[in-house]
């Protein structure tokens, strides 16, 4: 989708493309999945290449590092390609690295490859916004967003069953040739659903060559910053060091002429507000993923196999709410339907805080199963109202800010919750304190979305619904 293109478009028109939305669908679906699954794979793979933990570690980092460096400059270079073709070649080319990194003869190899399948999977990200903005009518946009965002944390719940089922039966190999048949039927549906006749696919300009570097360094920084901090004991002075490094390498990206369209998103007041309120809740849920199991483990005495059924019941409140939370967005409204998911979240997050240990599994259970529902009442509202609060040719670059915020509070909630934990010396008392670390930003993410809805009173403006550039 060009700048020049006129905002008329397939959402302009009275039918709905579902199939595209089902493609959409597919490709987060698959690009979750092969998140989490590698994680199951990783002790096999050390087996099968000889290497230790430190070394295998980097088939995940391979993957997640380009993701982050690479999102927004392709959100940028999407915005200015054709909508299909970049949905196919991002499918596509997921597919076939995933075959190349299932062919891999050394660890070396497979590092790479899953590198190269970080640049499709940051395609896949930047692109959703774009595949449902081009393809549904608006009134249809909260349902569309809601069902691609129950496909999300459906993604992370079967990842590691499936892959211990794979891995068993057979081989390692396997946990990434199954991409291969999703990655296909998404672009079988792509190809037939998404509409046609809007640009190509341009060359990408040398200049975002440093931009990758800038927010590569700043992401590289940031996780490994992060993955220090959030280790109990003493913490070495680098480890501090390196997230004001990564906020250095941010602040120089941010004065490059490229990252013009990400001003622009953000200068927009509501649209902005959505993407924070996104990034809070992306905090509980990484800090509430973080410090669950070591309630039910360590405190609780909950055996390992029910502790994996218990942390099942966030994924599942999300699965079952997100679809809901669009279809509501739709009909009562997306601030109302957001601010219920936020307070949901705030209040399941809440209870967590007393951690008693007189709690059995279902009591942890349920309270879980609150913030999932709400995490999915906010996220479907959210997006929709991103996706039709920005111009048509910077749906692209919304969509991408949006998966990296996400993706940043996942990482930022285990820092956090660690760090809040340790500093009481990870006692009883420390983890209480640590889980009122993830209802603070539960209770942000509200702010976030009250402040959204009287910016908007205040502005005189309507529904977000905007689609002129």
């Amino acid at each position: 989708m060009t700048a020049a293109e006129p905002a008329a478009s397939v959402t302009d028109s009275r039918t709905s493309r579902w199939g595209a939305v089902v493609a959409a669908g597919l490709a987060v679906f698959v690009s979750t999945v092969d998140m989490n699954v590698v994680g199951v794979a990783l002790p096999t793979l050390g087996q099968r290449f000889g290497a230790g933990p430190g070394a295998v570690q980097w088939v995940v980092l391979a993957y997640v590092l380009p993701l982050v460096a690479l999102v927004l400059p392709v959100g940028r270079w999407a915005d200015g390609a054709g909508t299909r073709p970049a949905f196919l070649l991002a499918v596509l080319g997921f597919g076939a690295a995933s075959v190349l990194v299932a062919a891999s003869t050394g660890l070396p190899v497979m590092i790479v490859a899953r590198g190269v399948q970080g640049v499709f999977g940051a395609l896949v990200a930047a692109l959703v916004m774009s595949v449902i903005g081009r393809s549904v009518r608006p009134a249809d946009a909260g349902r569309a967003m809601g069902l691609v965002a129950a496909v999300g944390p459906l993604g992370g719940a079967v990842g590691p069953a499936l892959g211990g089922v794979l891995i068993a039966e057979f081989g390692w190999r396997s946990v990434f040739l199954i991409n291969v048949p999703v990655c296909l039927a998404a672009a079988w549906l792509g190809l037939r659903s998404i509409p046609a006749g809007d640009g190509g696919l341009p060359a990408p300009r040398r200049s975002w060559l440093a931009d990758a570097l800038l927010l590569g360094a700043a992401g590289s920084a940031l996780i490994l910053g992060l993955q220090e901090l959030g280790r109990p004991g003493a913490r070495p002075p680098w480890a501090f060091a390196l997230p004001v490094v990564a906020v250095g390498a941010v602040a120089l990206w941010v004065r490059r002429p490229a990252a013009r369209p990400v001003r622009a998103v953000l200068a927009d007041s509501p649209v902005r507000g959505w993407l924070l309120a996104l990034l809070a809740g992306g905090v509980v849920s990484g800090a509430l993923g973080f410090l669950t199991p070591y309630l039910l483990a360590g405190t609780l005495r909950v055996p390992t196999a029910q502790v994996g059924l218990v942390m099942l019941a966030m994924p599942a409140g999300m699965v079952l709410c997100a679809p809901l939370g669009g279809v509501l967005g739709d009909r009562w409204g997306q601030r109302r339907t957001a601010l219920a998911g936020t307070c949901l979240m705030l209040v399941g997050a809440a209870l967590l805080v007393p951690a008693a240990t007189d709690w059995g599994p279902t009591g942890v259970a349920w309270r879980l199963l609150l913030v999932g529902a709400g995490s999915g009442l906010l996220a479907a509202p959210a997006q929709a109202a991103i996706m039709t609060g920005v111009p048509p040719a910077r749906t692209a670059t919304a969509g991408a800010l949006s998966a990296l915020l996400l993706n940043v509070g996942f990482a930022l909630g285990p820092a956090l919750g660690s760090m809040t934990w340790g500093l009481r010396g990870n006692s009883a008392t420390g983890m209480a304190t640590a889980f009122a670390t993830a209802a603070v930003a539960a209770a942000v993410s509200t702010a976030c979305v009250t402040l959204v809805r009287g910016r908007r009173a205040r502005n005189g403006a309507p529904h977000a619904t905007r689609h002129s550039p």
